[in-house]
C-alpha cells in the first residue's frame, strides 16, 4: 500500500493566482464586448466576447490539468 500523493502547494497557487488573473481580463474584455454588442449595435464584439469565455474557460482546464498531473495513472498493487 502506497501513500496518496501530495500536491505541491505553492506551485498549485501559483497556478490559481495566474488562473484568477486571466479570468479577471477574461471578464473585463466580455462585459467590453457586450457592451459594443448591445449599446451600440455592432457585430464583430460577438467573436470577441465568445473568445474571451473560451480562453476563461481554457484557463479553468489548464488548472485543473495541473491539479490531476500531479495525481497521475493509478497503479494496481
Amino acid at each position: 500500500m502506497t501513500t496518496p500523493d501530495v500536491i505541491e502547494v505553492p506551485r498549485q497557487r501559483r497556478r490559481l493566482a495566474v488562473m484568477l488573473g486571466v479570468n479577471l481580463v477574461c471578464l473585463v474584455v466580455a462585459a467590453a464586448a457586450a457592451v459594443g454588442v448591445f449599446a451600440y449595435h455592432l457585430l464583430w464584439p460577438i467573436y470577441v466576447f465568445v473568445g474571451a469565455l473560451l480562453a476563461g474557460f481554457g484557463a479553468h482546464v489548464w488548472l485543473m490539468l495541473g491539479l490531476a498531473q500531479r495525481a497521475g495513472p493509478k497503479r494496481s498493487a
